[in-house]
């Protein structure tokens, strides 16, 4: 009697946590991924709170108030002594409250640099009238972020937690993020008070993500919370989406805030802006785009480039050649690259005009035409009727991508530098030199500042003067994306994201999407990071 008792007292809790990684990791539909739905059959996650020190098995009470677990030892013979013990509320059935922040301060050398300090994050899953809490520090779901770009390594296989290693005097701000759920960032001092640590300072706010239901059929998918453009994203994770293969290019984003991506099982999925899978049909190439009436555009084999209505009914299909798909759209025009010739074509799926280039590498349209790239070679601007009208040649050939803002073309170079090139004359306006290869971007924020990767990350103003660099972060192969203020994201090389605002300083980075291979930006300011892996990422 006693070891079937004690069965059930080990099994239990297992399946409620097996449970609870299942409610995080899906929305109830057939999508891989999604945020927690407003009414689940389950238990649904409505806090996180960050403890210092490695997982241990929550051992929290459903009603009075559970304390956050502060004071731990880095190692057997040294003692980290709190300054601040947060003791947050335990959530009600109505309520999804933030526990108040917590900062420890660890005592001059009782960790060298390069030791370690770990955490964990513990989920509060509430089911009418229940309530559970369950370590999901090493779940698959959950965002380990911080605005010290040195300070965050990837849970280590659910032993330890998110882990910060020492580097100088300083500390980390550490916040944790599941399904839209955040929370509050947790500053851990090394060697100094946490109270003088200048990257402790809290962020502005953002709004709280609540879940939506899916709409019923014939209506209008419903959109997330959209932030203003100016908003600062504060490295939220909002829901996952798993294809089952890996993706294949790059990721096009609706205005609405929906996704187009192609996999390497030939499949082009659609995604709404709550993760809802709303396209799923054979596809090829690897470059879909969205135009702003909601069609979206991809090559339907391997010559042919197709349109999809929103309702997903094909439009059109026009033989072009081969080619991985749209490199810049219009409201009205389509271009496209097919061996050494861009072609145009009209949204009603009309050939325009075919000219002959060179093997394109990046397109950017602009308000008469479109500026394209070659390898190693020129950069061209041609009119919306096909005619050149300017060819420029960076020393060492084109690299890197072309970018267009307020009349002003830029373009990286292969013998290293940024050009700004007037786009009415092709002549350029000034040229900022690095030292490598330019390798991602350039891209230009909406406050007109610049960020261009060679090697090193740069930060230009409008005016071409270097505002900084940042030789910490290496350019991996999604290389810099845009975002929807005075910022960049930037998927670094050893499976580092960041975002870093006009400034230089790190508003946010983590470890734990594993290899990036693409990033997008929407206009609300959402962010969607795909992986080797095939996971998607939308972060907030």
């Amino acid at each position: 009697m006693l070891s079937r008792w004690l069965r059930w007292l080990v099994v239990t809790p297992v399946v409620l946590f097996v449970f609870g990684a299942i409610l995080l990791s899906c929305s109830g539909g057939s999508s891989g991924g999604g945020p927690l739905p407003t009414k689940s059959p389950g238990f649904a996650l409505e806090s996180i709170t960050i403890a210092n020190g490695p997982p241990t098995t929550p051992t929290f009470s459903p009603t009075p108030t559970a304390t956050a677990s502060v004071s731990t030892s880095a190692t057997p013979t040294h003692t980290v002594k709190p300054t601040v013990t947060s003791t947050p509320k335990v959530p009600t059935p109505t309520l999804t409250p933030r526990p108040a922040a917590t900062s420890t301060t660890i005592e001059p050398g009782s960790v060298p640099t390069g030791g370690t300090v770990a955490f964990n994050a513990i989920g509060t899953f509430i089911k009418p009238p229940r309530t559970k809490f369950i370590d999901i520090t090493a779940g698959p779901f959950t965002l380990w972020t911080s605005s010290n770009n040195a300070a965050l390594q990837a849970p280590l296989s659910g032993s330890m937690g998110g882990v910060y290693t020492t580097n100088l005097a300083g500390c980390a701000c550490i916040l944790a993020s599941s399904g839209g759920i955040s929370s509050q960032f947790v500053g851990i001092g090394v060697y100094v008070d946490v109270d003088s640590c200048p990257l402790c300072a809290p962020l502005p706010p953002t709004p709280t993500a609540t879940a939506t239901s899916s709409p019923a059929p014939g209506e209008k998918p419903a959109a997330s919370s959209t932030p203003a453009v100016s908003t600062r994203s504060a490295g939220v994770l909002m829901w996952t989406f798993d294809p089952g293969a890996e993706l294949r290019g790059r990721i096009a984003v609706g205005t609405d805030g929906s996704i187009f991506f192609v996999t390497r099982d030939g499949v082009l999925h659609g995604l709404d802006s709550t993760g809802k899978e709303i396209m799923h049909r054979d596809a090829a190439g690897s470059s879909p785009a969205a135009l702003p009436d909601g069609t979206v555009v991809a090559m339907e084999s391997g010559s042919a480039i197709a349109a999809i209505g929103p309702d997903g009914a094909a439009l059109w299909n026009l033989e072009i050649g081969k080619s991985a798909g749209p490199l810049a759209v219009t409201d009205h025009t389509i271009y496209a690259s097919t061996g050494a010739d861009l072609v145009s074509v009209s949204s009603t799926g009309t050939l325009n005009w075919r000219v002959n280039v060179g093997p394109v590498t990046s397109a950017a349209a602009t308000p008469d035409g479109v500026v394209v790239g070659t390898s190693r070679g020129a950069v061209t601007a041609l009119a919306s009727d096909g005619a050149v009208t300017w060819t420029f040649q960076p020393d060492g050939g084109f690299s890197g991508s072309v970018a267009y803002s307020d009349d002003v073309v830029y373009a990286g170079s292969a013998s290293g530098g940024v050009y700004a090139i007037d786009l009415r004359t092709g002549s350029p306006i000034w040229h900022v030199n690095s030292a490598r290869a330019v390798t991602a971007g350039p891209v230009v924020a909406p406050s007109g500042a610049i960020f261009a990767g060679a090697g090193t990350t740069y930060g230009v103003t409008a005016d071409g003067q270097v505002r900084w660099t940042d030789s910490s972060l290496k350019p991996g192969e999604a290389g810099l994306i845009g975002l929807g203020y005075d910022g960049i994201f930037e998927a670094a090389a050893d499976d580092m994201g960041a975002v870093i605002a006009g400034d230089g300083s790190y508003v946010w980075t983590a470890r734990s999407f594993g290899k990036i291979t693409t990033a997008a930006s929407s206009p609300s300011g959402m962010l969607y990071v795909g992986t080797s892996t095939g996971r998607i990422f939308a972060v907030r």
